[in-house]
């Protein structure tokens, strides 16, 4: 089996950077793998002076030409949409802003054809209660890619890690996957999520769910339960603000882009990546009520507010009414 990962960057970005990061911790917790890089050729191009310590890592390196149309970012999501065209044999996909986090060699023997994960270790059901728009946006999708009926799957998957065979079924999946994105590309999407579902949705459910521990999200609901064994931490990096797992940080990787390679106290470090969180890290359990609330504009609006002056001012008045008014009664009407 081999680890592929697909890399559209420039000097400008650390897309480059996270990949080496993923690389380097996959090398430490699996020594032998054989590792694919698939780049455009605008990034294999660029792969020279510190940028080309990435292939030091590499077994098998592709550079495919792309038309100049294709933005950067979309110019990954073809690569990605196409991969089983691009390379031969088995492979587990990995995207750039994980951490392999246990030995992966286990996944060659799994009796599946195509497998990834729950997408926020969810099924459509469950975030339906707190999140319905996604499912409404995939079928608003539907009619306009010609697809009916319309969009019923309970499991959406999420793209970030994908383990695929060499065979038929493998490459009639990607072959869909790659029609569908290039027509959400026309639509104005890029995101190759949406395509990847409606695939799987087509071709009647090919692709196979993989324990959480394949794709352990931990920004999202649910990745506690696997965090314990997880085989790749997946730390979403695009996501705004400070990040709660430290390699998600800038300031993580800026020292590896300015000297072009993962030092070794960055190497001992993600050798142990479980324990790579934040000091101010706690536990905290959202019911169903408040993952509306933490998800909703409002509480966005609030938080803004909450740092200005006019919000400190009504922070100290509403704590102490709560603290002399709210409380005391509280208190009063529960000894009866």
């Amino acid at each position: 089996m081999k680890y592929l990962y697909v890399l559209a960057s420039n000097e400008h970005d650390y897309y480059l950077e996270q990949a080496l990061l993923s690389m380097t911790s996959l090398r430490i917790q699996t020594p032998d793998a054989f590792i694919s890089l698939l780049v455009d050729n605008i990034t294999g191009a660029s792969l020279v002076g510190k940028r080309a310590a990435i292939l030091d890592l590499v077994n098998e390196f592709k550079a495919i030409t792309i038309d100049d149309k294709f933005s950067q970012k979309a110019r990954s999501r073809w690569l990605k949409t196409s991969m089983r065209h691009n390379i031969e044999g088995d492979f587990l996909y990995i995207d750039g802003d994980t951490i392999v986090s246990e030995d992966l060699s286990c996944l060659g023997n799994a009796d599946i054809d195509i497998g990834a994960v729950p997408d926020s270790h969810a099924y459509m059901s469950e975030r339906n209660e707190y999140s319905p728009v996604r499912l409404k946006n995939i079928k608003k999708l539907c009619p306009k890619l010609g697809i009916t009926p319309c969009f019923d799957l309970n499991v959406y998957f999420n793209g970030g890690v994908m383990f695929c065979k060499d065979n038929g079924p493998g490459y009639g999946f990607f072959n869909e996957w790659h029609r569908l994105w290039l027509k959400c590309h026309e639509l104005g999407g890029l995101n190759d999520q949406p395509s990847l579902n409606l695939s799987n949705f087509v071709l009647g459910n090919v692709v196979k769910e993989l324990e959480g521990i394949w794709n352990c999200q931990i920004p999202d609901d649910g990745a506690l339960r696997y965090l314990h064994n997880a085989k790749i931490i997946h730390y979403f990096s695009s996501r705004p603000g400070e990040k709660v797992f430290l390699p998600a940080n800038d300031e993580f990787i800026a020292g590896i882009k300015e000297n072009g390679i993962v030092p070794q106290e960055i190497k001992d470090l993600i050798a142990n990546p479980k324990s790579l969180f934040s000091k101010n890290t706690r536990l905290f359990f959202a019911e169903k009520s408040s993952r509306a609330f933490y998800d909703s504009a409002f509480c966005g609006m609030a938080k803004r507010v909450f740092h200005t002056k006019f919000g400190k001012a009504t922070e100290f008045v509403l704590s102490m009414i709560r603290k002399n008014i709210y409380i005391p009664i509280k208190r009063k009407f529960s000894r009866r």
